[in-house]
């Protein structure tokens, strides 16, 4: 193909780029702020779409701007390396979560959004969709186009720890929310987990039961969340003398509902419970919970009087089931408003000691606990 030419034998797309470069050099387009789009500069200079791109293309390799997949291209801040992050030029901050539809998501945009545009930043937000290799190729694309720092909530804690270990070395400012590396020197701000199941157990303790089951989608292993909870689960029956009981512990349930499907596995999960006289369940999140209590009111066990069930997250969902759900409640704003507190330090002032910021949470009573049935309190 070959390429159009202006009278004096230039090609367009350089007559474009050079028009670009002089109105980014003049200040007409600030650093971090959006150029227009393809197709508006194909109608501002009567050219193909074709053209425009080479231009763009053309101004991203010179380094005068930086592109983002459904995004637009930006204005990319000379030497945009890490003494320039560490002097704030960089201005935009990218937020990587798992699905846009994720419990808690708006929580933690509000919360990151709120902080950084009240501090002279922008928040870009991206989606994983539970894919470890988009998560991967997104961290590679924003670093690579020089986007300041970067807020990431992983899909789990078990992969892509090697680009993870390099952006550590390099020392780019980036922090984890909901879950953490342990072997990685990575800041994180996540919910108090442990202590979230302990106040369930603990509660449920008070109220008599002392069959409690502890039920998880995923592997204690695989998610530092989870893990904290099961943890707290434990501590928690330990400190009031009651036994740790395989029995009544059911961990990656996703990996045999799969294999025996959804109907057999809670049935053979309820007949389990009942033949070991369990009185009440401890579930990593509120979406087991209430799925959980649904097959219970389908086959006539009573919630709370017979059964009782603690959820975690406070989803809303709690709220919309038949019987409102008992909860452990995570305050999502406050951790997406301190991961973004702990970003523009780091920028600001220099590298922080990274480290682990607790998030308080609470128990939330509502209709699906009660004292545990007469007959089943054994002192």
């Amino acid at each position: 193909m070959r390429t159009k030419l202006t009278k004096d034998n230039k090609p367009l797309y350089s007559v474009i780029m050079d028009q670009l470069k002089s109105e980014i050099s003049s200040g007409l387009y600030r650093p971090e702020s959006q150029l227009p789009t393809e197709a508006e500069l194909s109608s501002r200079f009567g050219v193909s779409r074709i053209t425009t791109r080479r231009a763009l293309d053309e101004l991203e390799r010179d380094g005068y701007i930086y592109r983002i997949k459904g995004s637009g291209s930006f204005v990319k801040p000379r030497n945009r390396g890490q003494e320039n992050r560490a002097e704030g030029t960089g201005k935009m901050i990218s937020l990587i979560l798992p699905s846009e539809d994720d419990r808690g998501t708006m929580g933690y945009i509000r919360g990151a959004s709120d902080w950084l545009n009240a501090n002279g930043y922008y928040l870009s937000i991206h989606q994983s969709d539970y894919d470890s290799q988009k998560e991967r190729d997104l961290l590679e694309m924003l670093t690579r186009k020089g986007i300041a720092a970067i807020i990431l909530y992983p899909r789990n804690d078990q992969t892509n720890y090697d680009i993870l270990h390099r952006l550590c070395l390099d020392e780019y400012p980036i922090v984890t929310i909901d879950k953490y590396f342990e072997s990685l020197p990575l800041g994180a701000v996540v919910s108090d987990n442990f202590n979230g199941s302990y106040q369930a157990v603990s509660r449920l303790i008070e109220l008599g039961h002392r069959k409690i089951a502890f039920l998880t989608a995923v592997t204690i292993e695989s998610t530092s969340s989870v893990r904290d909870r099961y943890f707290g689960y434990c501590q928690a029956l330990k400190d009031h003398g009651l036994p740790i009981d395989s029995r009544y512990i059911r961990l990656n349930m996703k990996g045999y509902r799969e294999q025996v499907g959804g109907e057999r596995f809670y049935k053979e999960l309820l007949d389990s419970y009942s033949a070991d006289g369990v009185t009440a369940v401890h579930t990593e999140n509120d979406l087991i919970a209430a799925s959980l209590l649904n097959l219970c009111l389908d086959r006539g066990i009573r919630i709370p009087e017979e059964f009782s069930i603690i959820g975690f997250d406070n989803n809303p969902v709690t709220e919309h089931v038949l019987i409102p759900l008992t909860t452990i409640e995570q305050n999502f704003y406050e951790i997406g408003r301190q991961a973004a507190e702990i970003i523009v330090g780091w920028l600001e002032k220099g590298r922080q000691t990274p480290g682990r910021v607790l998030v308080p949470v609470k128990l939330v009573e509502r209709g699906t606990t009660a004292l545990a049935p007469e007959g089943s309190v054994v002192e």
